[in-house]
C-alpha cells in the first residue's frame, strides 16, 4: 500500500507548533517574574544567576526541545527525501509527538519526576523504532 510522503510532515509541523507553544509559556513565566522584581534583567545576559524555580524549569523545558526531537526532524525529513514511507513511519511519528505531548504536559502540570520519566522513555522508544523500522528498508 503506498502511502503518501506529505503525510510524515503532520506530526513534525505538531512539533514544531508545541516548540512555540513552550517558547511562549517561558516568554510568559519570564516576562511576569521581571514585572513582579522576582527577576533581574540582568539575569538574561549570560543566564548565571539564580533565577526562581518556575523560570528555570520552563527554561529547561523549551532547551528540551531542541535535543531528542532534532532526532525525530532528522528521521522525518530522511523518510520524507526517501519517498519510502509505510504505515509505521506515521505510527511510530505520531505516538512520539503524543507522548511528547503528554510528557510537556506533566512538565508544565505538575512535574512529576516519574511520570514524566516514563513518557519521556516512551518517546525514545518510539524514535528508535521508527530508526530501525526506517533502517530496515534501506
Amino acid at each position: 500500500m503506498m502511502i503518501e510522503r506529505n503525510l510524515i510532515i503532520y506530526p513534525v509541523f505538531i512539533m514544531v507548533l508545541l516548540t512555540f507553544i513552550i517558547m511562549t509559556k517561558m516568554r510568559l513565566i519570564m516576562v511576569k517574574h521581571v514585572k513582579n522584581k522576582s527577576l533581574n534583567v540582568d539575569y538574561f545576559k549570560v543566564y548565571n544567576q539564580d533565577a526562581p524555580e518556575e523560570v528555570d524549569q520552563a527554561r529547561q523545558h523549551f532547551k528540551n526541545y531542541f535535543e531528542i526531537p532534532v532526532i525525530f526532524y532528522v528521521l522525518a525529513l530522511f523518510i520524507y527525501a526517501s519517498n519510502n514511507i509505510n504505515i509505521y513511519d506515521l505510527v511510530f511519528a505520531w505516538l512520539f509527538i503524543f507522548f511528547k505531548i503528554i510528557h510537556g504536559y506533566i512538565r508544565i502540570t505538575s512535574n512529576n519526576v516519574f511520570a514524566r520519566a516514563k513518557s519521556f522513555m516512551i518517546c525514545l522508544v518510539c524514535l528508535l523504532l521508527g530508526w530501525i523500522n526506517f533502517i530496515a528498508r534501506l
